[in-house]
């Protein structure tokens, strides 16, 4: 194995410098000038060096080794953002040892324990807390001090990186309202779960400052979590939506539930957008495949990443942040397309 040594030798600089160089030792005592950075990184890369990680945890010192659980709810998402968070840990100098639970949370400490015996920097638990797994969770994370959340902190002061859910849905009724639209339904999912909660108060809330009135008929929920919604559920959707409630837009949870409510309202003789609009979220590949293209909300990933790798360094390096620092907000984006988007009929009349 190639040793810190080897590539001092190789570089004509000392083995603390070295180490400054590739594994970030020697805090401020230790300064490195460019030129001794680039012959170190030059002289590792032509000898293959690799860091001996267990040698490091046994030193007490850093594995550059993260953590990241995983659970197959909303699996295309996650993995868009899982990719994000590695190719960020990669640029970053570390690797990611994941684990999925696959809805089973009795995995969660077998998981934990293989994490600790490899000697783990901190941990990113790449999953929603809010599936009403808080108060099963607390018991095994909840007394941890390495551990960064998604969408919500497990308890007060800890870390959590979130995509501003209530924002993107202020987004999407304000385009709407743009495009003409003004009986704008809202399609959910399991309302068990506190993020369609989320998503509903901000519905209402936007609806009423834009100076819509809140028509309920326009609200429907899934009887059950769907994110990949059946035959039945879409035709329910599209029965109370837009034959009951002559819905004249509709804001679907996901994009998978959007291109199904796309294809279902062709089927029946609608068109999209002249008929009825609709919106997408997550800005999946599948978005730009579906005619008309959708409009969605782009989470924003690899702003994601970043924030999730800078609080996961926080931690490895044990930086002492305030409350407000251990929370970091991701503004997502509005991503328009031609489901959303309505002809000038004025100017499209022909003569």
């Amino acid at each position: 194995m190639i040793t810190l040594a080897d590539v001092a030798r190789e570089a004509g600089v000392s083995r603390t410098a070295v180490a400054k160089v590739l594994l970030g030792t020697g805090g401020d005592h230790v300064r490195v000038g460019d030129e001794t950075r680039e012959r170190v990184e030059r002289s590792a890369e032509a000898l293959q060096y690799r860091p001996n990680r267990a040698a490091q945890r046994l030193a007490g010192g850093q594995t550059q080794t993260l953590g990241v659980l995983m659970d197959t709810v909303n699996a295309p998402v996650m993995n868009d953002r899982l990719s994000a968070v590695e190719q960020e840990a990669a640029h970053r100098g570390y690797r990611l040892l994941i684990g999925q639970l696959h809805g089973d949370v009795k995995v969660l400490a077998d998981y934990l324990a293989d994490f600790d015996s490899r000697g783990v920097d901190a941990i990113l638990c790449l999953f929603d807390v809010t599936h009403g797994r808080a108060e099963r969770l607390k018991p095994i994370l909840g007394g941890r001090t390495d551990v960064v959340f998604h969408g919500q902190p497990l308890v007060d002061g800890g870390y959590c990186v979130r995509v501003d859910t209530a924002k993107a849905v202020g987004y999407i009724i304000g385009h709407l309202r743009e495009c003409q639209c003004h009986r704008i339904g809202l399609q959910l999912e399991n309302m068990q779960d506190e993020l369609m909660t989320v998503r509903q108060d901000a519905y209402v809330e936007y609806m009423e400052a834009s100076g819509q009135s809140i028509t309920p008929s326009l609200i429907w929920r899934a009887d059950c979590e769907a994110v990949n919604p059946t035959p039945e559920t879409i035709h329910d959707a599209m029965e109370s939506l837009v034959l009951r409630a002559k819905a004249d837009a509709i804001i679907a949870s996901n994009d998978i539930w959007a291109v199904h409510l796309v294809q279902a309202l062709k089927t029946r003789g609608y068109r999209v957008p002249e008929d009825v609009a609709v919106t997408g979220y997550d800005n999946l590949d599948l978005a730009t495949i579906i005619d008309p293209c959708l409009t969605t909300i782009d989470q924003q990933h690899s702003r994601y990443a970043k924030a999730s790798l800078d609080l996961l360094v926080a931690i490895a390096s044990h930086e002492d942040l305030s409350p407000s620092q251990r929370t970091i907000t991701i503004e997502p984006k509005l991503i328009v397309r031609a489901s959303t988007k309505r002809p000038d009929r004025s100017s499209s009349v022909r003569r």
